[in-house]
């Protein structure tokens, strides 16, 4: 199993490993300390750097080297911020939202952030069906969700809040090629193209992918669609 040391030397494209890898530390430890009222995770012992923060960071260096400039990043359903909190931490340039939509989770969110002195952190206490109609929409350059659900249902989530030329990346598992061959109509209506499916480094996780996605238009209006219709009613 991974430890802390090993990251700088995984990701050596994330300059001052210096200053992120303490944070992500002091993450971890914050986190712990939260658990006994915000349980955020059910991952424990020596695979949580791995599957936890490897992982992100994973998620990150692959979509940065599909598309090097990202000035605002939003990441959905953040949880414990995983993987958009850790990815603020190596990217201290840029706007990094978080979409929660339980409000214990976000307001965890929102005191990580001031702990660990993250000022490029803003957290919205939202449904992603409502964040894709308010400001965030058409805003990011990067938009990110580690949610477990069919991808028809996570780029209607994701989708809105991509600014046209943007990138959506989402890690999936084994279940990838039977949700790609479902969400071609999903990939239509919402104005979105693949462009890669990029499989995570070995060390990092055998069964993991980065699917990347373009948002080629504007999202049509109607979109994404009221709270709780995309899960029952898949596009």
């Amino acid at each position: 199993m991974m430890d802390w040391g090993e990251l700088p030397g995984l990701f050596p494209g994330f300059p001052r490993s210096d200053r992120w890898l303490p944070l992500l530390q002091r993450h971890a430890r914050l986190l712990a300390e939260a658990e006994p009222h915000t349980r955020v995770t059910s991952v424990e012992g020596p695979a949580f750097v791995q599957r936890h923060y490897a992982e992100s960071l994973e998620i990150l260096r692959i979509s940065l080297e599909a598309a090097p400039t990202s000035n605002v990043l939003v990441d959905v359903g953040s949880g414990g911020g995983f993987p958009g909190l850790v990815m603020a931490c190596v990217l201290p340039g840029t706007v990094c939202w978080l979409v929660e939509p339980l409000q214990k989770r976000a307001r965890l969110l929102q005191s990580l952030a001031e702990a660990l002195g993250l000022a490029n952190v803003h957290v919205l206490a939202r449904r992603a069906e409502e964040a894709g109609h308010g400001e965030l929409r058409d805003a990011a350059e990067l938009v990110t969700a580690r949610a477990v659900a069919p991808l028809s249902e996570i780029l209607e989530y994701t989708a809105p809040l991509a600014a046209t030329g943007g990138l959506i990346a989402l890690p999936k598992g084994s279940a990838l090629p039977v949700e790609l061959a479902s969400a071609g109509n999903a990939l239509a209506e919402l104005r979105c193209l693949l462009r890669e499916t990029t499989p995570m480094r070995p060390a990092i996780s055998a069964s993991i992918a980065v699917v990347l996605f373009e948002k080629v238009a504007a999202t049509p209006p109607e979109y994404p669609r009221r709270p709780g219709i995309p899960r029952k009613r898949p596009l």
